[in-house]
């Protein structure tokens, strides 16, 4: 599967199986015009209370979300100016949530595990994969924590 970040155009024009929107992109209906009905829209959020306009959002217009992430879960120096949320919230917001979840931000091998606690089973990870000294074992290690909840 190939998801594109941001830009509904490039996703379009590669014929990519998704496309993931944040907070600052253009609106889920904008871009279910560009990209089409086949094709996998997601979007992060960062409260419950976003998570209920996105659900209202969906109504209005019609656009549907596909799946949400959730995050920053930790800190993260990819997003240094969010806040993470705290580990209640997350609870809440899988509970709430009707939409296939993934948490995002600051996720690293050594935080997983009390993430996938929470009760989160798909995840994102940037930096803990990009700065990895040993891709391959890195990636095993996040599966072999997944398929310990799966």
């Amino acid at each position: 599967m190939f998801i594109v970040n941001d830009r509904a155009d490039i996703a379009y024009l590669a014929g990519a199986s998704g496309l993931h929107l944040g907070e600052n992109d253009i609106s889920p209906f904008q871009a279910r015009k560009i990209i089409g009905k086949g094709t996998i829209i997601g979007k992060t959020i960062h409260s419950l209370g976003e998570l209920k306009n996105l659900n209202t959002q969906e109504r209005i217009d019609g656009a549907k979300i596909d799946y949400v992430s959730f995050g920053p879960t930790f800190k993260t120096k990819t997003k240094p100016s969010l806040q993470p949320l705290a580990s209640e919230e997350l609870k809440i917001l899988i509970k709430k949530s009707k939409k296939l979840i993934f948490a995002i931000g600051g996720i690293n091998q050594y935080n997983i595990d009390s993430l996938l606690d929470s009760g989160i089973n798909n995840i994102a990870i940037c930096r803990g994969i990009i700065l990895a000294k040993n891709l391959k074992t890195t990636v095993n290690n996040y599966k072999k924590c997944l398929n310990k909840v799966s």
